[in-house]
This record gives C-alpha cells, sequence and structure tokens, in this order.
C-alpha cells in the first residue's frame, strides 16, 4: 500500500515529467494499435485469397453416372482432399451465363452446350502450398476419366511468395516497433528518475533495499503504461468507428485488438520503468556530503 501512495504522490509531484511520459507512450502505443490493425487485415486478406485455392478437374464427356461417383470416391481418398463437388455440364453453362451478366443472350446462339462437367477439389489449408498442389493436381490427372486439371499454378505460386515476404516483413516491423517502444519509453522515464536522483541517493545511503526504491517507479510505470494504452485504444477505437461505415468492407477490428494495445501499455511502462531504475541504481552516486572543518 505504502508504495502505491509514494507512487501515486510521485506522478502528482512530478507531473511535466509524468506528461511527457505519458505522452511518448501513448504515441508508441498508437503506432502500435495502428500496426496491429494493419497486421490482423493483412493475414485476414491473405486467409481470403486462400480460400479461393482449389482444384478443378474437368471431366470427359460420356462418362456413366457410377464412373463419376467412382472417380469422386477415388478423388476424396487423396490425402490432403477436404471436399469434393460435382458440377455438371448444366450447372457450369448456368455459372457462365452469370458471369457473361448482360452478355448472356450471346449463349442463344449455341445449339450444343460445349462445356464439360467438373469437379470443384477444395482441400485443406495446409495443403494449398505449391508442391502439395502440384501432387494432388499430378495424381488426380492420371484418373481415368479426367480430361485436364487447372489450379492457377502460377499464380498460386505468387500468393506463396508473397505471404512469405509479407510476413516476414510484417515480423520485422513488429520487433522493431516493439524494441523502439521499449527503448523510448525507458529513455524517457530514465529522465524522471534522474530529475529525483536525490531522493533514490537517499534514500539508499538510509540503507532501503533495491526493491524498496525501486517499487513506486514500477508502479508509476505501470499507472501511465495503462492510462496511455486506455486512451490510445480509446482513439484508436474513436478513429475506426468514424469510419466504419466506409471501410467496413476492408478493414475489421476486434475487442481483443483494443485490449491487446491496453495490455501491452501495461508491459511498456512495467518494462521501461524497471530497466531505467535498475541501470540508474547500478551507476555510482554521490552525496556531496559535508567535511567537518
Amino acid at each position: 500500500m505504502f508504495i502505491i501512495k509514494e507512487a501515486i504522490r510521485g506522478l502528482s509531484k512530478n507531473k511535466l515529467m509524468a506528461l511527457v511520459t505519458f505522452g511518448v507512450m501513448f504515441f508508441s502505443l498508437f503506432i502500435f494499435g495502428l500496426f496491429l490493425i494493419s497486421t490482423i487485415n493483412l493475414f485476414l486478406l491473405i486467409q481470403k485469397a486462400e480460400e479461393k485455392v482449389a482444384i478443378t478437374a474437368f471431366l470427359k464427356d460420356g462418362l456413366k453416372e457410377d464412373e463419376i461417383a467412382s472417380l469422386r470416391r477415388d478423388i476424396t481418398t487423396l490425402m490432403g482432399v477436404r471436399k469434393v463437388i460435382f458440377v455438371s455440364k448444366q450447372e457450369a453453362l448456368e455459372q457462365f451465363r452469370k458471369d457473361l451478366g448482360e452478355d448472356s443472350d450471346l449463349l442463344e446462339a449455341l445449339e450444343d452446350n460445349p462445356l464439360p462437367s467438373s469437379f470443384d477439389i477444395r482441400l485443406y489449408e495446409s495443403f494449398k502450398d505449391p508442391k502439395n498442389l502440384e501432387n494432388i493436381s499430378s495424381k488426380v490427372d492420371a484418373m481415368p476419366g479426367v480430361e485436364e486439371i487447372k489450379y492457377g499454378k502460377e499464380w498460386v505460386k505468387i500468393l506463396d511468395r508473397v505471404v512469405k515476404i509479407l510476413v516476414g516483413i510484417d515480423l520485422i516491423l513488429g520487433v522493431i516497433i516493439s524494441l523502439s517502444s521499449i527503448f523510448v519509453v525507458a529513455n524517457t522515464i530514465k529522465l524522471t528518475v534522474f530529475a529525483r536522483r536525490q531522493q533514490i541517493e537517499i534514500m539508499e545511503l538510509v540503507g532501503a533495499s533495491n526493491r524498496f526504491i525501486i517499487g513506486p517507479f514500477i508502479v508509476e510505470g505501470i499507472i501511465e503504461g495503462l492510462l496511455a494504452g486506455g486512451v490510445a485504444a480509446g482513439l484508436l477505437f474513436g478513429v475506426y468507428s468514424l469510419f466504419a461505415a466506409k471501410l467496413v468492407d476492408f478493414i475489421q477490428v476486434t475487442k481483443e485488438l483494443f485490449i491487446a494495445v491496453v495490455v501491452f501499455g501495461t508491459i511498456l511502462g512495467y518494462v521501461g520503468s524497471h530497466i531505467s531504475v535498475r541501470k540508474f541504481l547500478r551507476t555510482p552516486i554521490g552525496i556531496d556530503i559535508p567535511k567537518g572543518n
């Protein structure tokens, strides 16, 4: 209880430095929050793109129903295959008609349906990489009754490469932002500690333990981090709410994100203050004590 009272008293007595520390934390956490929003939506975008990855197996004309059923069973048994959907010639034509839209009248000139029946082969997420897609496609292509296989080979390779690059960049940026935030906050808190160095030196001279000296500063850092995280999360929510109607189809935000900003702020305050005070206690101290004449 004493440590909490001392922390509150320290904040009230050093309002200017507390405000500076709060401002630095708030800015760092706001940038961190924007980074989280970008990261979450980047992975959602990647997930949507990967959901469209599938293998289409076009079938030869004239296959009987039992041959189609047997072929479907064989494809379903392949490792990595989650679902196999049969698309008849008529269904393929109807879908093509919808895709054409206003130009669908052009199909009226056709005497016969030129589109083949096919299987839409859906895979598990872990099998949507280029190697597994090529492996499964080659096995399906070798089955009797299959005319042709398509899965957008080049597009899948490009998507896989882009995903790896973006994830790598995202991880690097995450580490840089986190470490930069801790460094800036730690140095800002260090100024606060330095401004109260005489108080710390006196406590050391009277025999106070390091834990007793550090305690109030740690609590101050946690309080400032918690407040900065709360304000940053509130501003992020306000900005999102302001543009939510226009960006709802492009940007998604969950309450966990705002909680993460507050939690990170609390951790930032604790780590920053702990590093600053510990480092200060390891430096030589010196109070000029008057010597007797």
